[in-house]
């Protein structure tokens, strides 16, 4: 099947839309949800715990299976997922949906990533990467705005099914534009999923829901998956030896700070802006709009300083300002300011995190040997991701602690001291390395 490489970017680009939808809409929507706010919050812990565990071994499936069967399978799995979310009859349901959605994602993502560079030239790749991020932003600007809007006129449960209906056409795209790529033969690292999952999960369940039987059982996932990695018993599922470069070691600490604070923040803001300041569901997503208009300005300007200056100093640049955002919302909760006054915290937020994807990215990756250049972009991405999925446990079991007026506050607390990190990180970064820079804009796909 012969397509054009530009009908293929916009099918794959369709699912990547979906993603960053959700990831906007989501806590604008949670507040309406007509459940407790541990339960509430738990939704967005499964989605995350089932997006995150498979996909390392999803990839490799793409490999073995075909990508484009797999990025099929995908998308279908999460349209049924939105459906049954949409449908749900109970909170057990609501619950599934998520997670089905969640695994979806894990299956069609790294599908994305992987066709990609195959289908383009290599002179277009550039082009090609710049449209999927301009994609992303716009995404991640409607889906707040659109989300809310719908869930305030139509209910929650129309949120979803939007979703599905949007994501039916990225499969009916899919199944005409992406092409059968050659399959390979390939192991796939069952003993990493399994413990990674297991271990993930457990530690979310019971730092939600207070269970410390859940948290020492996750804890001991997690460790025998260290161990597995360290006797080079999980099939590369988790190569901890490209933590012996400082550079890549305190870089990937940084991304999962980054992670941590991004997929938690909103939560209590929404939370608070919604259920204590009196904000509609429309006007708490209109809120969240100067992050995505200024990130799309900025990140542009992040890319060429990346590769022009020290990236170094614009990570720790980028993580200051998105720390003094935080402190700020932090304020103005306390203080009880009009809702407007968040536009400012999210445009700072979105001005400090285009200062730090590309920059922090570009330096990790640098000094990695281009044969473990794969591991490393695994790790990378997998440490950002499993920072999202405690993040939003933590910053949810504070929130459920008491009264949001009360805990809103001391859950943005978390946040803000995960920012801090990042910005320790980026000051342990090297200046220098051995290896030439690669450009940011291949790094910096998120």
């Amino acid at each position: 099947m012969r397509t054009n490489h530009w009908s293929t970017l916009a099918a794959l680009s369709a699912g990547y839309f979906l993603v960053l939808f959700d990831q906007g809409f989501m806590p604008v929507v949670t507040p309406l949800l007509p459940f407790e706010v541990t339960n509430s919050v738990w939704l967005t812990s499964m989605f995350l715990l089932f997006s995150v565990a498979p996909m390392p071994a999803a990839g490799r499936l793409g490999d073995a299976f075909g990508h484009r069967r797999m990025f099929l399978l995908g998308l279908a799995i999460t349209a049924a997922g939105l459906l049954l979310a949409g449908s749900s009859w109970s909170f057990a349901a609501l619950v599934v949906g998520r997670a089905a959605q969640g695994l979806g994602v894990a299956i069609f993502l790294p599908q994305a990533f992987a066709v990609l560079p195959k289908v383009f030239p290599e002179q277009l790749q550039g082009r090609a990467f710049a449209a999927w991020g301009v994609i992303g932003s716009v995404a991640s600007l409607l889906g707040p705005i659109v989300g809310g809007a719908i869930a305030q006129s139509q209910g929650w449960r129309a949120a979803f099914f939007v979703q599905a209906a949007l994501c039916a056409v990225a499969l009916l795209a899919a199944a005409i534009w992406v092409p059968q790529l050659p399959k390979a033969q390939v192991r796939v690292p069952v003993l990493g999923v399994l413990l990674s999952f297991g271990g993930l999960g457990s530690l979310v369940y019971g730092i939600q829901y207070g269970g410390w039987l859940s948290i020492l059982f996750g804890v001991l996932c997690l460790a025998l998956l260290v161990l597995a990695a360290r006797n080079g018993q999980d099939q590369g599922f988790l190569p901890l030896y490209l933590l012996r470069d400082r550079t890549f070691a305190f870089g990937t600490v940084a991304i999962f700070a980054m992670g941590f604070s991004v997929a938690s923040m909103f939560i209590p803001m929404m939370y608070w802006l919604q259920t204590v300041a009196g904000a509609s569901p429309t006007m708490s997503g209109f809120i969240t709009a100067p992050m995505s208009v200024v990130a799309f300005v900025a990140t542009p300007v992040a890319g060429y300083l990346t590769d022009k200056r020290d990236p170094r100093r614009l990570c720790v640049a980028g993580f200051a300002v998105q720390a003094v955002a935080i402190a700020l919302a932090i304020a103005l909760i306390l203080g009880s300011a009009e809702p407007a006054w968040f536009g400012l915290t999210t445009a700072l937020l979105g001005l400090g995190s285009a200062f730090v994807w590309a920059p922090n990215a570009a330096l990790t990756m640098r000094g990695i040997p281009e044969a473990d250049a794969g591991a490393a972009s695994g790790l990378y991405n997998t440490s950002r991701q499993v920072g999202s999925v405690l993040g939003v446990a933590l910053v949810g079991a504070v929130l459920a602690t008491g009264e949001i007026a009360d805990t809103a506050a001391p859950a943005m607390a978390l946040p803000l001291v995960a920012f801090l990190v990042g910005v320790v990180s980026a000051l342990l970064l090297s200046r220098t390395v051995a290896n030439p820079p690669r450009t940011a804009s291949a790094l910096a796909s998120r």
